[in-house]
């Protein structure tokens, strides 16, 4: 189970450990001595606390998950059902440095008119090391804080190691052209990181309530 602090709204990012273990073929994060950043405006939270918000907050007016694959060009979207159960493909978003606050803008349309009520953002865990792929993600994750357009987000990570190698896998004997086959991939890692996690929190929900 997760066993990382409470994030706050501090001004400066700050830095905690973690790594992940296995459980029931999921690698779950636990303390250890790697490293997150908080963020000044979007809120990191442990993932079952995210979940266990969610399941208040439908209870008066609904809500739902957006899963997000970071990439180097696009950022593959996934969005959970209104039970919060099953993931599906949403779209990919464009990323470049020059247009972050255009994503941003993204988002807060996303969030209004598909109800979100926080984001599940595939991370590679690693014990040995910080991976590239991991900075990226957090960087974008810091870059898309600071547009000041999401403040008070709630959002948690979740383990995307080999979920874009599994699609790709998947789709090759498809043959599709490399630019499609690209977007197709960032979709559906992201479907993968997102109901990876549901089957989760779900998972220990219905243990924690029955």
């Amino acid at each position: 189970m997760m066993v990382i602090e409470h994030a706050r709204p501090y001004t400066k990012v700050l830095l905690f450990r973690v790594s992940f273990s296995s459980c029931s073929s999921k690698l779950i994060p636990i303390q250890t001595r790697h490293y997150f950043f908080f963020y000044r405006q979007m809120l990191y939270v442990k993932p079952l606390h995210l979940f266990q918000n969610l399941v208040k907050s439908n209870a008066s007016q609904g809500g739902r998950l957006l899963g997000l694959d970071v990439g180097v060009k696009y950022v593959g979207l996934a969005i959970s059902d209104l039970d919060n159960k099953i993931a599906s493909p949403l779209s990919v978003l464009v990323r470049k440095k020059t247009n972050i606050d255009l994503v941003a803008h993204d988002f807060q349309s996303l969030i209004s008119e598909l109800s979100l009520v926080g984001f599940v953002v595939g991370y590679p865990f690693d014990r040995q090391r910080l991976a590239p792929d991991a900075t990226q993600v957090k960087l974008f994750i810091d870059d898309l804080s600071e547009t000041g357009k999401l403040d008070g987000l709630k959002f948690t990570f979740w383990d995307e190691r080999f979920t874009s190698k599994n699609v790709e896998l998947l789709i090759k004997p498809l043959s599709l052209h490399p630019v499609l086959a690209k977007t197709v991939v960032d979709k559906f890692a992201a479907v993968q990181i997102l109901q990876a996690y549901l089957d989760y929190v779900n998972k220990k929900e219905n243990r924690r309530t029955s």
